[in-house]
């Protein structure tokens, strides 16, 4: 009698997470039993999120990741709650849902967020100077809401609505002219609402947004806002986001993804609504540069990035990443500046049932560098 033996490198090894390395630890055994038996999965990271030139930025991000039915005939749903302050000059809510229904026939995502904060702009354009810095106080309400209704397989349509509540709006600017905040006239005033209805198509083949290993993700969405919906100004948007993921090997996590989106702005542009820097949809673009420190009318952004298992467990992983941002200019309306980033950075899986890491990423920019430590991969 003879047997087969699989040889290792096409056997899955189990995974492991935190969470199995602190149950073993203290051996608590039916915690074990009951954490797999539960239908919803949280993890957290109540820890800095950036440490941006000196300037800590706490966060304590959550995540509930579930699903609404057979986990064979739907995708993983999943929540994020992220409290955040550096404890004197922002502090805020955010939510951000992502809801499949049983059987994909629905998917809804929103971005609630109750924001103050102090955000540094320099002003629009990609040739910039950090010596025209200019601090805007503000805070804001958010209402992001979107329904999309499956017309084929892995493609929705749907519409929304958008609004965006920014009051008690003020500046502070050291130079002896004008500041570019001020000469750009429309959204500067103590208070501006945007608020406008959302049209858009998408196309989600990823079983699980959190962490995708394959599949694509493409949405095109524009928004309208206008005065009879109660916005100060009219203008509109267009914003083409397009991922995709490919898996190289069947026994551990090995991905290449790639990112690419567009996202224009269009008539009477309010400034606190301009795209710029780690202001998509996402709020997870642009590595290696501070928020908001690239601002114009329309945004071009790429970004790929190779993640890899370093543990064969999957306990521990990396990713080499590199990304580039443009914009264009006020005065030629033209896409004339690239602004390249590179990094590199380490996976922790936090929980395996989710897939979710907690990722801690150094970027290299021109004339800039940041550390970012996120719950969940940032694309």
């Amino acid at each position: 009698m003879t047997y087969a033996q699989q040889h290792p490198d096409t056997v899955r090894t189990p995974r492991k997470d935190i969470i199995d390395v602190l149950l073993k630890l203290t051996r608590w055994d039916k915690l074990y039993k009951k954490r797999n038996s539960r239908k919803i999965s949280f993890s957290l990271i109540p820890i800095p999120s950036a440490l941006v030139g000196g300037d800590e930025f706490i966060v304590s991000s959550i995540n509930a990741a579930f699903y609404l039915g057979d986990s064979s005939s739907t995708n993983l749903s999943n929540i994020y709650f992220i409290p955040y302050t550096n404890f004197y000059s922002r502090i805020g809510f955010i939510i951000n849902p992502n809801i499949w229904t049983n059987g994909k026939l629905w998917n809804l995502t929103g971005d609630f967020r109750i924001i103050h904060n102090d955000l540094r702009t320099y002003g629009l354009g990609g040739n910039t100077s950090k010596e025209n810095q200019d601090q805007i106080n503000h805070q804001f309400i958010r209402i992001y809401l979107t329904g999309n209704h499956r017309v084929d397989g892995p493609f929705y349509a749907g519409v929304g609505y958008n609004l965006d509540d920014f009051y008690n709006v003020s500046e502070i600017w050291s130079g002896s002219n004008q500041s570019n905040f001020s000469k750009y006239g429309i959204g500067t005033g103590r208070k501006t609402v945007s608020s406008g209805i959302t049209f858009d198509l998408l196309w989600d083949s990823r079983k699980n947004s959190i962490n995708p290993e394959n599949g694509v993700y493409s949405i095109l969405l524009y928004r309208l806002n206008t005065r009879w919906l109660g916005s100060d100004y009219t203008w509109a948007s267009i914003y083409f986001d397009n991922r995709k993921y490919f898996s190289f090997s069947d026994t551990r996590h090995e991905v290449l993804g790639f990112r690419l989106f567009y996202w224009g702005s269009y008539g009477d542009v309010p400034y606190l609504n301009l795209p710029g820097t780690t202001l998509d949809l996402s709020a997870r673009s642009g590595r290696g540069y501070s928020v908001a420190r690239y601002l114009g009318k329309q945004e071009l952004y790429a970004e790929t990035e190779y993640r890899f298992d370093i543990a064969r467990n999957g306990l521990w992983g990396g990713v080499l990443f590199s990304d580039a941002q443009t914009y264009t200019e006020p005065v030629s309306h033209q896409f004339e500046y690239i602004l390249p980033a590179i990094g590199a950075g380490v996976r922790l899986k936090f929980n395996k049932k989710s897939n979710t890491n907690i990722s801690f990423d150094m970027a290299f920019g021109k004339n800039s560098f940041q550390l970012h430590l996120n719950l969940g991969e940032l694309f």
